[in-house]
């Protein structure tokens, strides 16, 4: 069996009762780690995309630790799948990457993120019966029209949101989403910040699902295991 210390994760050098992990510190910072079986992350490129599968268990075991430090201290997630050879090349990691990780860590502090998914209004779907070809192109340069419309209203909440954020950053969209988009709020603000999410939203007939809090997954993008 192949053996290696899988790192989770940076934060500050506090004591956290955790089941399993534990941290190895340097300087005031803190490497959250493990002990972990390297055969475990074997062939996950091939696993299907189902939350039964090996890889989904992992990703979700790697969250559920980094949400257990996050719930007493800021963190910075690593990226999943960070193996080290062992605490020497932890506390080299900690050291490489030290004012940058004391940086980072006063940026998310007493923040946390949370994810807002924009759509427009349901359609009724358009009944051609006996339309003709002139009334058709008028239709639907009014969805058109209205689906323009529809993005300028998106963007219009996220600058709004966005000015109620720590930061902002946009994700890809997909289907019939018109943002996506994640914000570090101040743990302060958090009700003030879904309830603008909802108001903006509404008064503009569109429809909002907000997710959260996260750890700040979208805001932490520094390779530390690059070290």
């Amino acid at each position: 069996m192949r053996r290696g210390l899988y790192a989770y994760a940076i934060t500050r050098d506090r004591r956290i009762d955790l089941e399993g992990p534990w941290l190895i510190s340097h300087r005031g910072l803190a490497l959250v780690v493990a002990e972990v079986d390297l055969d475990r992350f074997t062939g996950l490129e091939c696993d299907e995309p189902d939350e039964d599968s090996p890889l989904a268990v992992l990703v979700r075991e790697h969250d559920a630790v980094v949400r257990t430090v996050f719930r007493h201290e800021p963190v910075l997630p690593l990226r999943f799948g960070t193996v080290l050879d062992g605490a020497d090349a932890a506390v080299r990691l900690l050291s490489a990457r030290y004012v940058e990780a004391l940086a980072w860590l006063d940026r998310v502090e007493g923040r946390r993120e949370w994810g807002v998914r924009v759509r427009g209004a349901g359609h009724e779907p358009v009944n051609l019966d006996g339309v003709s070809g002139t009334a058709y192109l008028l239709q639907r340069r009014a969805r058109l029209a209205a689906a323009e419309n529809a993005r300028r209203d998106a963007a219009a909440v996220h600058q709004e949101l966005a000015l109620r954020a720590a930061e902002s950053t946009f994700r890809d969209l997909a289907g019939d989403l018109l943002l996506e988009a994640a914000y570090l709020v101040d743990t302060g603000s958090e009700d003030d910040f879904q309830a603008e999410v909802h108001r903006l939203t509404g008064e503009l007939g569109l429809s909002a699902e907000i997710t959260g809090p996260w750890p700040p997954y979208s805001f932490t993008t520094v390779e530390f295991a690059d070290a």
